[in-house]
């Protein structure tokens, strides 16, 4: 049972948000809210993983299971003055229980990542949260260990299957500011809008986008130029609709219950260099890299060279941890020269750079001081940066090169793309993938117009697909923001409820979302 499904919507989402809000009013009457509320939720999240099958049940049980043993003792023994001496180096013991959770936990993951006949639902994320509460207690940030707070953090299902990667210290405030929260219609009804976007970016664009991008890969050989670039920029389109979909449609579930998720998207391909972007990419995982990984291996302190090493190595293994192909360490590898490249160039280069505008020449209002000779002269257009628009155009030019790697199969169909680019031929659109785009409430609105009379109307709807993926990538602000800003009325709820409609009555074709296969 995923998000986008019969079930989802119409059953288990409302018995949850009812059941939540009611357990929550019965608790505070009763002084015990957060408990029945951690309650409420290990058994719904219990209930909702389990849909997916015995087997992964029972794998993130084991998972559980291996976890708690291993944060009970680390709790008892966490204010011990007791060290173990390894040479000239005094350990605590607490320390070393870390380390054999850290090691379970990546043992269990990297066992089904390269077993390969079975990768259960979600185990990369949910391990990373298991990595991370075991550090964070290890760490002291976990004041103190409980059964059931802990079995909430790790199986609260709107963040199990994909994240967003939230620390046990956010997730415990949150519930407990939650808790003390009356029900608001409001809220509840800001958290359908904000789930509807998502459900719309999912089911209606990233479904159909999908369809092409499979269509182009499953073709390399009959593509023509322009039909490999735009298998190329689909993905991209695809991939980003399909993940903060997800991640909207997860904070939209929480806000109806009270509770604000960390933002994972912040409209990335917006992004003005390779920095940027990962500052708006799953920023949760760069988060949960940036604390986990790069910190300890030594961060930017012992020199330049050092922290260009150490960010190569989390480029490198985040590769690895999509995946254990050579395509996914190409792919980590493009990320991370760049990242390196552009750090080592400038440590602005991130930056909005406002100091170059685009000017346009014109022969009004002429200045002769200024000008001299000149019969025009430089107008500034406010809010544009020529450095800005070349490095969002190479930033997305070069991002969606590298997800051609991330999408492929192997690096040898990656580079079949890239041939077909350059040797597939200007020709027109085929009808294989054009078709792709004529989705039935399109169709019926294009054929009660003029449009129908001319030849080109086979392509419209891709291309229809095309320039409303550009508006909502490159000039929309996202949907958290829009949900965030946006009054609640009359007008909220009828988007609402027809993005809701269109949604549902389009579940018939939609797939799984793309990163639960990571």
């Amino acid at each position: 049972m995923t998000f986008n499904s019969y079930e989802f919507l119409l059953l288990f989402l409302p018995i949850f948000i009812i059941g939540f809000n009611w357990i929550k009013r019965v608790g505070r009457k009763k002084g015990k809210a957060q408990m029945l509320v951690d309650l409420w939720i290990v058994l719904g999240s219990l209930c909702f993983y389990g849909l997916f099958g015995m087997q992964n049940l029972g794998i993130i049980l084991i998972s559980l299971c291996l976890n708690a043993c291993t944060a009970i003792p680390m709790a008892f023994m966490r204010d011990s003055r007791v060290r173990l001496h390894f040479g000239q180096k005094e350990i605590a013991p607490v320390h070393i229980w870390m380390a054999v959770g850290v090691i379970t936990n990546l043992v269990l993951l990297l066992f089904f990542k390269l077993w390969g006949a079975f990768l259960p639902i979600a185990i990369s994320f949910y391990t990373f949260n298991q990595i991370s509460y075991i550090v964070d207690l290890g760490r002291g940030e976990i004041a103190e260990f409980s059964l059931l707070d802990y079995l909430s953090y790790i199986l609260f299902f709107p963040k199990l299957l994909q994240g967003p990667l939230m620390g046990y210290g956010d997730y415990r405030q949150q519930v407990e500011a939650a808790c003390e929260k009356s029900f608001d219609a409001e809220v509840v009804l800001r958290g359908l809008y904000l789930f509807s976007l998502g459900l719309f970016k999912k089911v209606i664009m990233a479904d159909t986008l999908g369809k092409a991008v499979d269509y182009g890969y499953e073709n390399l050989l009959g593509l023509g130029s322009i039909e490999a670039v735009l298998t190329a920029v689909f993905y991209s389109f695809q991939l980003y609709f399909d993940f903060s979909g997800y991640c909207d449609m997860a904070s939209g579930v929480c806000m109806m219950m009270g509770l604000e998720l960390p933002l994972n998207f912040n409209s990335p391909y917006k992004a003005v260099s390779i920095v940027d972007f990962w500052k708006r990419w799953h920023i949760t995982l760069t988060k949960f890299f940036t604390k986990y990984l790069y910190i300890p291996l030594g961060g930017n302190r012992r020199g330049a060279g050092r922290m260009y090493l150490n960010f190569m190595i989390v480029f490198l293994l985040s590769g690895f941890w999509h995946g254990t192909g050579w395509n996914f360490i190409i792919w980590g590898a493009m990320h991370g020269v760049l990242f390196v490249v552009t750090m080592a160039l400038g440590k602005n280069a991130h930056k909005d750079a406002n100091q170059r505008k685009v000017v346009s020449w014109t022969g009004r209002n002429r200045n002769p001081e200024r000008d001299g000779d000149r019969s025009a002269y430089f107008v500034v257009i406010r809010g544009i940066s020529l450095r800005n628009l070349l490095g969002k155009l190479f930033t997305f030019i070069y991002v969606t090169a590298a997800w051609v790697f991330f999408r492929a199969e192997n690096a040898g169909q990656a580079i079949g793309l890239f041939r077909q680019i350059f040797v597939g031929g200007i020709r027109k659109i085929g009808t294989g993938m054009s078709s792709i785009f004529q989705l039935d409430e399109l169709w019926y609105v294009i054929k009660v117009t003029p449009l129908m009379r001319f030849g080109f109307v086979w392509e419209l709807c891709l291309w229809i697909f095309l320039v409303g993926s550009v508006v909502m990538v490159f000039f929309c602000k996202n949907a958290q923001e829009k949900a965030r800003e946006r009054k609640i009325g009359l007008w909220t709820t009828l988007v609402t409820a027809f993005l809701l409609l269109w949604c549902i009555v389009s579940f018939g074709g939609v797939s799984t979302f793309l990163y639960m296969n990571f």
